[in-house]
């Protein structure tokens, strides 16, 4: 388990040990003008200039990037990007300390995210789940980002709104996240930190990273981080192991290659699997507190993750430029769960049933792509052109394993509240294969950015290729004999994707556009008797208005937009999970689900040390009655942070704020109306409100010196109370409460 650890360990001390010498030798050499600088290729380096900024957004002190990738592959300005954008940066997740995948989306413009149990947490845009996260541009093929990963080893979080066929396949029309890590820096560089806050969460880190040997032609970077942490929710609690590292060479002038591991280890205790109830078997409302956690001390749903990664970056002639990339990734989980995630509660606090189950089983992915770029000329202008291949594939399996003996009743909960007395229940896992799963996707794609005058230009691009998933789940007899074996699968072949963007510059800081693309989504998600349903299809368009002001490190965006899909899938929360291998299930939402909607954002430095991301989302989905669908996410939502640092003799204080608003919004569960002759409890379909809210939370940093700073950060400052997701599994998940963190940061 801490191998990695080791591992990575074993290489920052490598590179603290540089960093000491290179320290010896600037101070032996002060009187020395500085070498220039290699001319090999050094795509990590990061320099602020007149032009404006680059794709590293780390010491930038920016709350946007000059150029990013994620939409076309090709490396265009957020202006020349024909769909709505937004870029959490490294200085915004430092600043309001974002540490996860959640906290993060949680101040990203249009992104709604909820949790679905204490360790599995949904992120929504556009009235649909977001299925596709990227790391580093290569697609992650696993079906739910489960690890809510930790973010110290990302420079930035890009995030593109609205179907990514071009650069994904099959996907919804909702979003997708790349997370792009950090990359070793051009001179050295070393940065630490430790921090405490409310409900004992704990958090160390360390990142060094710089010149290794060959006069800076080989670099490398190293960052560990751990996490140690309570909560609100009663017995829960998380313990994170963070390793990553990443070497990288100039093996020519023109060639870089980079190769890497980053690794997160999450061990969890008291793990829920479902929602809190919000009804109780009379009828009324439970008014369980933000506490309530139905869970045993043992329940744990743990997950650790292991990628090793590797990318090739050419340049070719006449400014052309090649660039392959491999990554190979495995997660395993094995613990097991019991909570009360059924019935309702009773008077004595009985009523309540477990889900429970051994959550055991591996997942890896392996993934590769390639593309070529550069510049060519058509009929006096020059135009860009990017094409390229590449293959996904994710292989899921877990083994077969049977009950043990145990009493008749021990899914039957006595007391919800006491639960010390629920021992662990005994099974015994085989070398047997229980379950199998299988999702390949494979496609070339081109696109081209056309400039047909000085103002006006297009984006066109096209994906073909195809798509195939298949599962198979075995069962056994007592003396482990194969009884049965269900298996589906389903193939998607000759899937052309299409994308269009057209843009004219109305002056050289505005440029208007509009944008197309098809929605195709073979989907994974399975109905009650196990059939996939049918694919999603659909359409997407776009209409907007972006700006780009001070030299890029002002991005303005405005847009319009809508989209049609038919197929949709829909949780079907009449159908418990499986209670081995924790399957949901789905039904599909019918024909002609519509979506519409606007968008506006402002991010970047609005004055000279104020930054500020600012984004408003109105989002209305319909189904084919064109009644609202996706009631349980907002139509209206706004997203700000703001961080100032003070003038003067204050020039050490940087102070800010975050303000996250949106509108009331419902789910519908089963609410006792009664009970039959027999004694069971009789239910009618009823709504679960949420007002609307706003959570404040503040920022502030204080400089002591270039070395050392610290940092206070209040969230939700108002300690509102609030459901973070209405009607899952019957009930109501709460948001976070106050909480408060010091945080103590070092940097060489």
């Amino acid at each position: 388990m801490f191998a990695p650890i080791t591992r990575s360990m074993t290489l920052t001390l490598g590179l603290c040990s540089a960093a000491f010498s290179a320290e010896l030798l600037a101070e032996n050499t002060a009187e020395q003008p500085p070498e220039p600088a290699s001319s090999a290729l050094e795509l990590a380096s990061t320099s602020v200039t007149a032009q404006g900024l680059g794709n590293t957004t780390e010491n930038t002190e920016a709350y946007t990037t000059g150029a990013m990738s994620t939409a076309t592959r090709m490396n265009l300005s957020i202006k020349e990007t024909p769909q709505s954008v937004s870029v959490v940066t490294r200085q915004q997740m430092d600043d309001f300390k974002l540490g996860t995948l959640s906290e993060a989306m949680r101040q990203t413009t249009g992104i709604v995210v909820q949790h679905l149990d204490s360790d599995r947490v949904d992120y929504s845009s556009r009235g649909y789940s977001i299925n596709n996260f990227q790391i580093d541009g290569m697609l992650n093929t696993f079906d739910r980002m489960k690890s809510d990963s930790d973010t110290i080893i990302y420079d930035r979080i890009e995030v593109v709104r609205g179907a990514t066929g071009l650069t994904t396949g099959a996907g919804d029309p909702s979003a997708t996240i790349n997370m792009v890590r950090k990359r070793p820096t051009a001179q050295l560089q070393a940065l630490a930190g430790v921090s405490g806050g409310s409900y004992d969460d704990y958090y160390s880190y360390v990142d060094v990273g710089g010149p290794l040997a060959f006069d800076g032609r080989l670099r490398g970077r190293t960052v560990l981080a751990y996490r140690d942490s309570q909560s609100i929710r009663d017995k829960y609690a998380l313990q994170r192991e963070v390793g990553y590292g990443i070497l990288e060479a100039d093996l020519t002038e023109s060639t870089v290659l980079a190769v890497g591991y980053d690794y997160q280890d999450k061990h969890v205790q008291g793990s829920s699997w479902g929602t809190v109830p919000y009804w109780n078997a009379d009828g009324s409302k439970a008014g369980l507190g933000r506490s309530t956690n139905m869970a045993t001390s043992w329940s744990s749903w743990p997950l650790r993750d292991k990628t090793a990664f590797a990318t090739l970056d050419q340049q070719l002639a006449a400014g052309w430029h090649l660039k392959a990339a491999y990554t190979h990734r495995n997660s395993d989980s094995d613990g097991k769960t019991y909570y009360g995630g059924g019935g309702f509660p009773e008077a004595d606090r009985s009523g309540m049933s477990a889900y429970m189950g051994h959550m055991i089983g591996e997942q890896s992915m392996k993934a590769y792509d390639f593309n070529i770029s550069g510049p060519y000329s058509l009929l006096g202008r020059e135009h860009e052109l990017m094409f390229g291949y590449g293959e996904a594939e994710r292989r899921a399996d877990s083994p077969y394993a049977y009950d043990g003996p145990r009493a008749a009743d021990y899914e039957n909960i006595r007391d919800w509240k006491y639960m010390g007395d629920i021992g662990k229940f005994p099974d015994t896992v085989t070398g047997l294969s229980g379950s199998k799963g299988k999702t390949r996707q494979k496609a070339g794609y081109l696109a081209t950015r056309l400039n047909f005058t000085e103002q006006l230009h297009a984006v066109i691009g096209s994906r073909y290729g195809s798509w195939e998933e298949s599962s198979r789940d075995s069962y056994y007899d007592s003396q482990l004999q194969l009884t049965k074996v269900d298996a589906t699968s389903q193939s998607q072949n000759d899937v052309w994707t299409p994308y269009a963007g057209l843009l004219y510059d109305l002056t050289p800081e505005y440029t208007a556009y509009v944008s197309y693309t098809d929605i195709f989504k073979p989907q994974s998600n399975r109905d009650s008797s196990r059939n996939y349903l049918d694919p999603v299809v659909g359409s997407n368009y776009e209409l907007g208005l972006k700006g780009s002001l001070l030299e890029e490190r002002l991005n303005l965006s405005t847009a319009l937009f809508w989209s049609k899909q038919d197929n949709v899938a829909e949780v079907d929360d009449s159908v418990a999970p499986d209670p081995v291998t924790g399957e949901e299930f789905y039904k599909s939402g019918g024909k002609g689900n519509k979506v519409n909607g606007f968008e506006a954002e402002v991010s970047g430095e609005i004055l000279n040390g104020w930054n500020m991301t600012a984004g408003y989302t109105y989002t209305h989905s319909a189904d084919g009655e064109k009644q609202r669908s996706n009631t349980n996410q907002p139509l209206n939502m706004l997203r700000l942070s703001t961080a100032y640092r003070l003038p003067g003799h204050w020039n050490a204080l940087t102070v800010g704020g975050a303000v996250n608003w949106q509108s009331d919004v419902y789910g519908t569960a089963n609410r006792p109306v009664g009970r039959g002759a027999n004694g069971r409890i009789l239910t009618e379909r009823t709504r679960i409100n949420q007002d609307a809210y706003t959570v404040v939370n503040l920022m502030s940093r204080y400089e002591f010196d270039k070395h050392l700073s610290a940092s206070l950060n209040v969230d939700n400052l108002f300690d509102k109370k609030y459901y973070d997701n209405v009607g899952f599994y019957n009930g109501v998940y709460w948001g976070d409460p106050r909480t408060v963190t010091l945080s103590l940061d070092w940097k060489l």
